[in-house]
């Protein structure tokens, strides 16, 4: 028989057995929590380098988007656009630009990809500026919003709706928009003599813009006004009156409104030196400004420069907007219809067979006012209507074997090469009296027609309706478009029907 203090001495040995045993297993399920909590963290550990490459390297394509806009927008302001998303080896990756406000972009460069099973980003965004947006007078918006095949149009017949005078033309011949005003000029040759100048409001352009203002810059003629270029608090505007110029002395082709008053006030009439002609010849016809100086376009003039560039004030004083200095004139043998300055470059569209003609107009060179550079295209038509945006210049022209050119103008004393031609339609209402530029896309306006045509590829210059078909452009109210303005996402196109009963009409995308 067992000793019962053996047994339990027995009895301690098998607990003391059973204890050891259970911390064991304690421990040892422990190590496996451990463990498996540890694992991941070394295998994240391991991860950390190359997920901390991946985002340098994320970061520096990030920047090179951003500097890439940077380089455009010294260029020209007007390139900085989105950028679609494209693939880039591992990386996703777009720019997003929105509108600040007039002058200022908002740009930020986005990079995506998948690391280990997780959606990773990279971001960076910086504000872009155009210096010379507010003395230049551009308020227009080259970031596309909405829907550009479907565009919404209102019109207003400008007498009946705007003036609040049914009886009067008021032949509309130029339209600029800036910094939510409206600013028209009209021709009264064939309608009402006063007023020739206007200000509208179009803060709000879902509404009929108020007048704000209407004067005459002469009651003592008929004759109006042809164009008009704002910047700051004044307008620069091409007078269509007709004197004899070789006589006259209180007559002037330039003339310069004060619009800081809620009253335009007419500051100076200025004619241009050394020009003769009359009936029609040497009137102002056409307008630019750009950094103080003014370019003013005549009608073919008897004798005399048909284009002009005159100092307001950057060249300093004495010249100021209010005493202008005539610094020299090109005799370009004919009307200058229209002018676009770039980089101390005139680029004139004219009926010549040179329909775009460039001259030098940096004041401070040897050659200053010196013919650079020239385009003649096929046909018979006439240079109507010009702009430039970056090293791209579009021509628009009369009814021709093609009317709409995108021109290499990124040596302008060189050849200029072509890039693209389009013929736009058949007939004279395809002739293109205006164009503005709006990163991928065209909008012209024709003797009939508001058109939109994508340019993204110059092989492939297509009309940008639902259909895809040319027939679905927008109709202008009546007839011939004259002068188109932009500001933000909304275009103002000037047009006048043979009745000159002038039309505004105010042109946005659709839904």
């Amino acid at each position: 028989m067992m000793s019962p203090l053996i047994a339990k001495e027995e009895s301690v040995g098998n607990n003391q057995l059973g204890i050891a045993t259970l911390e064991m297993l304690i421990a040892m399920s422990l190590m496996v929590l451990v463990i498996s909590a540890v694992l991941p963290l070394v295998w994240q550990g391991q991860s950390l380098p190359v997920d901390s490459q991946t985002e340098q390297e994320a970061l520096y394509k990030a920047l090179t988007l951003l500097e890439n806009e940077r380089a455009a927008a010294k260029m020209d302001f007007n390139l900085v656009n989105p950028v679609a998303q494209t693939t880039d080896g591992i990386y996703q990756k777009a720019v997003n630009v929105s509108q600040v406000d007039f002058y200022t972009k908002k740009v930020t460069s986005n990079l995506g990809w998948t690391e280990g099973g997780r959606n990773l980003t990279a971001s960076l965004s910086t504000l872009i500026t155009n210096p010379t947006g507010y003395s230049s007078g551009n308020t227009c918006s080259s970031i596309l919003s909405g829907n550009w095949k479907n565009p919404q149009k209102t019109d207003y017949e400008f007498g009946k709706d705007i003036v609040g005078d049914a009886s009067s033309g008021f032949p509309i011949t130029d339209v600029q928009a800036h910094e939510n005003k409206l600013y028209v000029t009209v021709n009264n040759s064939n309608g009402n003599n006063s007023p020739t100048f206007f200000v509208l409001d179009i803060s709000n352009p879902a509404i009929k813009p108020p007048l704000l203002a209407s004067v005459d810059n002469d009651p003592t003629v008929k004759a109006g006004l042809n164009a008009v270029a704002v910047s700051g608090n004044y307008a620069y505007v091409a007078n269509g009156n007709n004197p004899n110029f070789a006589t006259c002395t209180t007559c002037g082709q330039l003339q310069v409104f004060d619009i800081s008053v809620s009253t335009p006030v007419l500051k100076t009439t200025f004619k241009v030196p050394g020009v003769t002609g009359k009936n029609g010849q040497s009137i102002g016809s056409s307008i630019f400004y750009s950094n103080g100086y003014v370019y003013l376009g005549l009608a073919k003039t008897l004798s005399g420069s048909e284009f002009n560039v005159i100092d307001v004030g950057g060249g300093g004083l004495p010249a100021s907007p209010t005493n202008p200095v005539w610094k020299g004139g090109y005799p370009v043998g004919n009307a200058v219809n229209k002018i676009f300055v770039k980089n101390n470059v005139a680029y004139l569209a004219t009926p010549n067979t040179e329909n775009l003609t460039l001259v030098d107009v940096n004041v401070a060179s040897s050659t200053f006012m010196q013919r650079i550079a020239g385009y003649s295209p096929a046909g018979g038509s006439n240079g109507e209507a010009v702009t430039v945006i970056g090293n791209r210049t579009y021509l628009g022209r009369t009814f021709g074997s093609n009317e709409f050119y995108i021109l290499d103008t990124s040596t302008p004393s060189g050849g200029i090469p072509v890039i693209a031609s389009k013929d736009i339609g058949t007939g004279s209402d395809n002739s293109i009296n205006d164009i503005v530029i709006r990163d991928s896309l065209a909008f012209l306006i024709t003797n009939a027609k508001f058109e939109v045509w994508n340019i993204s590829d110059t092989a492939n210059i297509v009309p940008w309706t639902t259909s895809g078909s040319s027939s679905d452009f927008l109709d202008l109210p009546g007839g011939s478009g004259t002068a188109i303005g932009c500001e933000g996402n909304y275009l103002y196109v000037g047009s006048l029907p043979a009745s000159n009963k002038g039309y505004i009409s105010i042109i946005t995308s659709g839904p």
